[in-house]
């Protein structure tokens, strides 16, 4: 083999770290995962890089692209251990962060406390100039004594002015200062990251940013060091929240975009494994140790939003519109005062974990539930690197059956239902906001145990159909290896569109795509071609609230008029809420542009196909319970499923990263493309 053979994806997660490579010839796909480790990520990383090279009997010399997703700025965020920042903001604006929307998060709460913001109230300065004051130099003396007063321990700052998203010179100047005489801290400006609008949200990010930083770049760094021990050559890229690629040196200085990443790059993965059975509508269910993960794939692509949420804190940039809720395999049944029985928020996480691991956790989880209702083997756990007690699932799951003067099976099932019921809750809400019926979606399962709850899903939703992919449990990895180049970039107008003449809004755009194109120049990507989509938020004069509309992506820029986006801008919120007012004036709020280097999909490895004559065999049976009732299930090989093999329920498929399970009603068929489809009886 040639140099650059491979391209590989890696998920850094809570328990473990994921791998996926794919030859560039399509000829070979490969998945490996590795024990995280959480006090020096990269470490984990390094290690499954030599440990699956080595399985394929190749080096890391070989790999002739690397992207990887985490969580490294997300759990910095929601453990509440990022660096020690400064905030710089214009005068008598000192308090935005503890203002914030004038919203407390449970209005039905008189005592509700606001969550604590990220830069501390002493850490927040206040200097007497606007972002776009007329004057550069204005406000520059003030700095300097902000800079000579910080704490020694204040590693990063964050500069927020009131109008800089209208101009980016008094920031700019800012950081110039702050670069020259406080080099060693890292700097995050509102102009540069999110130029938008709504003031609060901008501090919100400024301050994210800088919070995560310091933590993000010491990452990065070390995980350059580490893989290039281990052989690796090629430059590290990392997923976005809004499921594009950045290169390391990006993503060290607006790490507030990674913020996501993990996720996301599944559902990119999810996206494109779909496409290759031909569904192109979807509803994703990732299911992992602390929470079940949801989102919507529309005509092939993820679906994104600009309301996301990272703990306590808005995130207005676009990302993947993922919603995750307490349902994850390491969730912990209990009963509250009233002596109902509940499930989660509570994990029982990586350590201890649920009883059936041994590892001195006690209460019952959803692992606990599954193992004891039959759906997964002990000894095939993981692969068999992990091999689960069922005496010590029994033993928890007793207590709960206890309580409910039931069987111990009876109160698994209890146990599963209540997952099933969190996950409902949240995904019909998701769909029916958006006017979607789930019943013309399939759920596609992945994660550690999405393909195991799927089934369960399906029938209390609604959805006849469920797809899984071949390697579910990596699905996060395979994402991050086909991820595409994308940005994401704004301008705030808001003004009545009557106000605006035709050349404003052509150049704003053109000044958008231009300042795209040009950041895909710095990245220097292999890529196939670039995509520009045109979009603009806009609402009727006087709503609160506006809508996103996206324009058609054969426009000629010509056509870019105001009386074009305020046609668009009817016809989109005639099909949002059926009560468009042709006769009302329209105000635009922001003009939106998104770059997109798409990049050359590598082929998956295409399934193998039956010999004539040779039929699938099961591997043995076991009892699984489900329905309130005990059921024969026949256990399948996923290895050993080839194209054209069908599988009726109730039936269990075991391969190494999951566990797939076929209830009562549902057969399961396999693709061309290697995928399973699971169908269920009309």
């Amino acid at each position: 083999m040639g140099d650059g053979h491979f391209q590989l994806g890696i998920d850094i997660g809570g328990t473990f770290t994921d791998l996926s490579l794919l030859a560039l010839d399509g000829s070979a796909s490969h998945t490996h995962k590795v024990a995280s480790t959480p006090s020096s990520p990269s470490q984990a990383v390094a290690n499954g890089i030599q440990e699956l090279m080595s399985s394929v009997g190749s080096t890391p010399q070989e790999i002739s692209y690397f992207v990887h997703g985490q969580t490294i700025a997300l759990n910095a965020v929601l453990e509440r251990r990022g660096a020690r920042c400064a905030l710089i903001v214009s005068e008598g604006n000192g308090d935005i962060l503890e203002i914030a929307r004038l919203r407390k998060k449970d209005i039905f709460n008189l005592k509700a406390a606001l969550p604590t913001t990220l830069v501390e109230r002493r850490d927040v300065f206040e200097i007497p100039v606007r972002g776009d004051d007329a004057e550069p130099d204005a406000g520059i003396e003030a700095l300097d004594e902000v800079l000579d007063s910080l704490s020694s321990d204040v590693e990063s700052v964050a500069i927020c002015l009131l109008g800089a998203y209208k101009s980016d010179a008094v920031e700019k100047k800012f950081a110039m200062r702050v670069r020259e005489r406080r080099p060693d801290l890292y700097l995050s400006c509102s102009s540069d990251l999110w130029s938008e609008i709504r003031e609060y949200e901008r501090a919100s990010v400024s301050s994210l940013n800088a919070y995560v930083q310091p933590i993000m770049s010491r990452y990065v760094d070390n995980l350059v060091i580490d893989t290039k021990e281990v052989g690796l050559q090629t430059a590290l890229q990392i997923t976005q929240s809004n499921g594009g690629v950045l290169s390391a040196s990006s993503a060290k200085a607006k790490p507030v975009n990674t913020m996501l990443s993990g996720p996301a790059s599944g559902v990119v993965g999810a996206a494109y494994v779909a496409a290759l059975s031909g569904v192109g509508d979807a509803v994703t269910l990732d299911i992992g140790g602390t929470s079940a993960d949801f989102s919507i794939i529309r005509e092939k692509e993820p679906v994104y939003s600009t309301d996301a949420e990272i703990g306590d804190f808005p995130i207005v940039m676009p990302t993947v519109d993922v919603f995750a809720v307490g349902a994850g395999g390491g969730s912990i049944a209990w009963f509250d005062p009233f002596g109902i029985l509940k499930l989660g928020p509570q994990s029982a996480g990586a350590e201890p974990g649920p009883a059936c691991y041994g590892r001195g956790g006690t209460e019952a989880t959803v692992t606990d539930a599954y193992l004891v209702a039959g759906y997964v083997d002990p000894e095939k756990f993981a692969g068999g690197s992990l091999s689960l007690k069922r005496e010590n699932a029994l033993a928890a799951v007793e207590r709960i059956a206890q309580r409910l003067n039931s069987t111990v099976e009876e109160a698994a099932e209890a146990i599963l239902r209540l997952g099933t019921a969190t996950m409902t809750s949240a995904i019909l809400p998701m769909m029916t906001k958006r006017g979607l019926d789930p019943r013309e979606f399939t759920l596609i399962a992945f994660g550690g145990a999405g393909p195991t709850h799927a089934c369960l899903l399906a029938e209390e939703v609604g959805i006849g159909q469920i797809l899984v992919p071949p390697s579910p449990g990596t699905m996060c990895a395979l994402g991050a290896t086909i991820a595409d180049y994308q940005y994401n970039y704004i301008r705030s107008l808001r003004r009545p569109l009557a106000e605006l003449d035709t050349g404003t809004i052509q150049n704003v755009y053109q000044e958008l795509e231009q300042e795209g194109r040009a950041s895909l120049r710095e990245e220097n990507p292999v890529i196939e071609r670039v995509e520009i989509v045109r979009s603009a938020n806009m609402r009727y004069g006087g709503q609160a609230f506006d809508v996103d509309v996206t324009l058609p992506a054969d426009i000629d820029a010509s056509a870019l008029t105001p009386e074009h986006l305020a046609s668009s801008f009817h016809e989109t919120y005639q099909k949002l809420y059926h009560n468009s007012d042709l006769s009302a004036s329209v105000e635009l709020v922001s003009l939106r542009v998104k770059v997109i280097g798409r990049r050359p999909k590598p082929a998956l490895p295409p399934v193998a196909e039956r010999q004539s004559g040779e039929k699938l065999v099961s591997t043995g049976n076991r009892t699984i319970f489900h329905g309130g009732q005990a059921h024969r299930a026949d256990i399948f090989q996923r290895g050993d499923v080839r194209a054209g093999d069908m599988i009726t329920g109730p039936a269990v498929i075991e391969q190494f990263d999951t566990t797939t399970v076929v209830t009562a009603g549902f057969t399961a068929h396999c693709d061309t493309a290697g995928n399973l489809l699971l169908t269920r009886a009309k």
